[in-house]
Parts: C-alpha cells; sequence; structure tokens
C-alpha cells in the first residue's frame, strides 16, 4: 500500500485454523505486511506493548475473557480495531447491528470456499480505513 507500507497488523484468533486462513489471506493482500497473530488475550496484550500495532481485527468471541475487555483496553490506548465475526446474520444467530463505540466496523471471517472474494472485502475496508487515515495526516 503506497500510503502506509509498514501498517502493522495483529489479528486476535483463538482458532488455529482460521488464523492459518487469515494469514493465507493476508498473502494474497501485496498491500500489506503479514500481520501479527495472537492466539488469545494474553498474547495480544503481549504484542501490543511490543509492538504497537496500527490497527487490530479483534475475534468477537474469545474463549476465557470477553473480547469487549479487551476492546476497551485497545481503545484506551488509540488503536484502531474491527471486529472479526464468523456469525452471519440468521435467526439461531441474530446478529447485532450496534457495533461497540469506538470500533471502525465488523467483518465477516473468510471461508476456504469463498478466500479470493473475502480478500478483497477485506482489502477495500482495510484500504478504506488507511486513505481515510493517511487523508487526515
Amino acid at each position: 500500500m503506497a500510503q502506509n507500507p509498514t501498517s502493522l497488523i495483529l489479528i486476535v484468533e483463538d482458532v488455529a485454523e482460521m488464523q492459518s486462513l487469515l494469514q493465507e489471506m493476508f498473502k494474497g493482500l501485496s498491500d500489506f505486511p503479514s500481520p501479527l497473530l495472537a492466539k488469545n488475550t494474553l498474547e495480544a496484550r503481549v504484542e501490543i506493548l511490543r509492538r504497537r500495532p496500527d490497527l487490530v481485527l479483534l475475534d468477537e468471541v474469545l474463549p476465557c475473557e470477553s473480547s469487549l475487555e479487551l476492546l476497551d483496553e485497545i481503545l484506551a490506548q488509540k488503536i484502531p480495531v474491527f471486529l472479526i465475526t464468523g456469525f452471519e446474520n440468521t435467526p439461531e444467530h441474530p446478529q447485532r447491528k450496534e457495533l461497540p463505540p469506538g470500533v471502525l466496523g465488523r467483518l465477516f471471517k473468510p471461508t476456504w470456499k469463498t478466500l479470493v472474494r473475502d480478500r478483497e472485502r477485506f482489502r477495500e475496508a482495510l484500504m478504506s480505513y488507511f486513505l481515510a487515515v493517511s487523508k487526515k495526516n
């Protein structure tokens, strides 16, 4: 990405298979470097302290600790966040329409079957965010 080639993105995702899929998806996003990965809130906190990412993609549902608690900590550090979710808006899993205050948006996790389309969807969301940031600066 010309405006922000060193943008560091942290993905917080507890499921190893989804981490692999997200890594594969980012390999096709040549505008962005490989993301940092954290499988739980503890690892996320360590990476945030060590590397201070420019953006966090936070799994909306994490085991052991609420994603919302971590979200509050990340936002308090003025690090932007997209929530990522595997739940679609179905009667069994109604999607909350409202986002927690300060969250940029909600992205549906990719699947192997729709990886190419999902990659473009993520690229559009990330590029829109980083272009808006570059215009402010």
